[in-house]
């Protein structure tokens, strides 16, 4: 009987096989919401184990090959920012990250020459653009109510830093709509 189940559920099911050095996608489960699932990747295989389980004992229940692509390839014109280019500590955002424990060395520093190649695009200060706008369109000209969110005072504190900073970035400005998510910074949760 359970030979007939596996017949019929696999019956769509295809044989993959990888040999060392694909690279691969993996399907497993999100940290934050464990009933979701992420691509992790792409990793390069580099030994089979047993038929489902490759190097990085993990077992592997989907797995998905990547197209290699060229980066050379690709001719792509991003526009370079007026400002100082980026100053940072690399050694700093090894630690701060923890690298080491996710990338492999030559990761980590293929990660440092791709910041130092690209460092004229990236900007230590965020800002907008103008190649790209983005308009809400409603279904209906009524406004929304909702109650405001209850916050506690720590993420009270993150939340007025960070509007803080993007209003002195003029990333966001002040407005007066009644199609917003409201915030009741004034509460305290006791």
């Amino acid at each position: 009987m359970q030979t007939k189940r596996k017949v019929w559920y696999d019956r769509k099911a295809i044989k993959r096989e990888f040999s060392e050095g694909d690279l691969v996608l993996v399907v497993s489960t999100s940290k934050p919401n464990k009933l979701t699932v992420e691509l992790k990747g792409p990793g390069k295989i580099e030994q089979k184990l047993s038929e489902t389980n490759y190097v990085r004992a993990e077992l592997v229940n989907f797995m998905i090959t990547e197209d290699k692509f060229d980066i050379q390839d690709m001719d792509e014109n991003f526009p370079a920012i007026d400002s100082e280019p980026t100053l940072f500590d690399f050694e700093e955002i090894k630690e701060s990250r923890s690298l080491k424990d996710k990338l492999n060395e030559q990761q980590i520093q293929e990660l440092h020459d791709m910041l130092l190649k690209f460092s004229k695009i990236f900007s230590n200060k965020p800002g907008k653009t103008h190649l790209v706008t983005h308009d809400i369109q409603l279904i209906e000209n009524t406004p929304i109510h909702f109650k405001p969110f209850r916050m506690s005072p720590r993420q009270t504190e993150i939340l007025k830093t960070e509007i803080d900073k993007m209003l002195k970035h003029k990333i966001i400005e002040i407005g007066d709509s009644d199609c917003t998510s409201p915030h009741d910074f004034s509460r305290s949760s006791q």
